[in-house]
């Protein structure tokens, strides 16, 4: 399954990417924390497993980081179970 990842920056600059899998929409959020300068101790961010958990319960996860960056993340099918 392939993962859509939206961001919205502070800035109103906006990007997304499908990603192969979640392991790799996560490190892009990652990517993407380190590139803004935060730490990532101090983000809530969830691992690949509470992230396959919460996308099996819901269609999307929706994540702040403290900067105000915003993401989103979508299964590519929504009516799939994550596995």
């Amino acid at each position: 399954m392939k993962y859509l990842l939206f961001v919205n920056f502070g800035s109103g600059l906006m990007h997304n990417a499908i990603h192969e899998t979640l392991r790799d929409a996560l490190e892009s959020i990652k990517q993407l924390i380190s590139n803004e300068g935060l730490d990532l101790k101090n983000e809530k961010l969830l691992n690949v497993c509470g992230l396959k958990k919460y996308l099996n319960k819901c269609d999307d996860c929706f994540g702040r980081l403290s900067n105000g960056t915003w993401f989103h993340i979508q299964p590519q099918n929504i009516f799939e179970i994550v596995k």
